[in-house]
């Protein structure tokens, strides 16, 4: 009839609970000698399991199938963990520090707090569709490829949005395999989502795959960046560091409407970036060998600011551009070999904010000046061989144009 066993500093080496059928807590706190830890074949009425045992390796709970809390903390040398099939009662799983290479969490829907951490050896992790759809609180951090994979889920109270920022970090060498003469890379993820929209997106974050030996190529085709264009509901999306390229598939995201993209690889845009109905903010940062835009930019009919930072390469804005109706802010500083803006931008009537800073632009279409509360922001010389007025003292200055009062009261 015994239901809860705790042990502190113990010094035993083998535990043996096969006749314990009726156990309902089991704390082993720093068991350094245990090796051995033999549970019921069937342990249904097992609640809670919290072990802190550095040498143990080998933990089977196929059984637990009613576990509700399940603490791993300091299993060094675990290396087999056998989970229940199911595991509908489970809603606390915490482990640190072990050498699994892979983990399988069952189907376990009513998980709400997930905690994986300094998992160097992890290459694989098994989560069943549906699952995890009810976390709210995890932290997932020291994985070889997720350095570390930070969730966020809560419930907002305005306007709650689901985000992605991704990070790809080159490395010199893998703790996994380091002989491989391959490009080894490590993905920084920050994942935000509000629990009054359930997506079911963790699991596909930790089913990416966890090796950092891949090469890019993989990295940009079937590994991680086509998996992120199967996500739900996102709608705030950044791909940031060394991105060889932007996936083809990202049209898929149809409710995204913020698009971040910053790494100095890529190079081409797909064209079917331009079919995102929802986009509202795309911006570009340091994408240095970007050479060119889609040409159909324009039928992203609900763009409100577009953001070209530090695009080296970039020469041509398109002229679909103009067909923006809600365009607001457009700054392309430091597009140095950027020379000329499509000569019908004075048709986007809503823009408010054009800033060609940095720029090769020396002559602005007359239609410019048609457009009501235009500020233009510019370094001095180049906006007052315009015949501007400062309106600041700053080395980056707002100027308005001085127009005959007649005409433009």
């Amino acid at each position: 009839m015994l239901k809860r066993l705790h042990f502190g500093n113990a010094k035993f080496k083998t535990l043996n609970l096969k006749g314990c059928r009726n156990l309902e807590t089991l704390d082993l706190e720093n068991c350094e000698d245990l090796v051995e830890l033999h549970m019921p074949v069937e342990s249904l009425i097992l609640k809670t399991l919290h072990l802190c045992t550095p040498k143990l390796k080998t933990l089977n709970l196929k059984g637990a199938r009613n576990l509700e809390k399940l603490y791993l903390n300091h299993c060094e040398d675990l290396v087999e963990l056998h989970m229940p099939i199911e595991s509908f009662k489970l809603r606390s799983f915490k482990i640190c520090c072990s050498k699994l290479r892979t983990l399988d969490l069952g189907l376990t829907p009513n998980l709400e707090e997930l905690d994986l951490k300094d998992f160097y050896d992890l290459v694989e992790v098994h989560v069943p569709v549906g699952c995890l759809i009810k976390v709210a609180c995890s932290n997932l951090s020291g994985w070889v490829m997720f350095a570390p994979l930070l969730v966020n889920q809560g419930f907002p109270e305005v306007d709650p949005r689901t985000e992605l920022i991704l990070t790809v970090t080159s490395l010199d060498t893998s703790s996994l395999h380091p002989d491989i003469n391959l490009p080894k890379f490590q993905l920084h993820c920050v994942y935000n989502e509000s629990l009054l929209s359930p997506s079911g997106n963790l699991g596909k974050l930790i089913s990416f795959g966890l090796c950092g030996c891949t090469s890019l190529a993989s990295l940009s085709g079937s590994i991680s960046l086509r998996s992120i264009c199967g996500l739900q509901c996102l709608k705030k999306l950044t791909l940031e560091g060394f991105i060889p390229e932007v996936p083809n598939e990202l049209d898929q995201l149809e409710f995204l409407e913020e698009l971040t993209l910053s790494s100095t690889k890529i190079k081409h845009l797909p064209d079917r970036i331009c079919m995102l109905k929802r986009l509202k903010l795309l911006r570009f940062k340091s994408c240095w060998l970007l050479e060119q835009l889609p040409e159909d930019l324009g039928r992203l009919e609900c763009l409100e600011e577009l953001y070209l930072t530090e695009c080296l390469f970039l020469r041509d804005i398109p002229n679909s551009i103009c067909e923006m109706k809600r365009l607001k802010c457009f700054h392309l500083p430091y597009c140095v070999l950027v020379e000329k803006l499509p000569e019908e931008i004075g048709r986007i009537n809503c823009l408010k904010e054009l800033n060609i800073e940095g720029t090769g632009i020396k002559h602005l279409p007359q239609s410019t000046f048609q457009l009501k509360g235009l500020r233009i922001l510019g370094s001095r010389w180049q906006l007052e061989s315009y015949d501007f007025t400062s309106v600041t003292t700053r080395k980056v200055v707002v100027l308005l144009r001085s127009f005959p009062t007649e005409k433009y009261a």
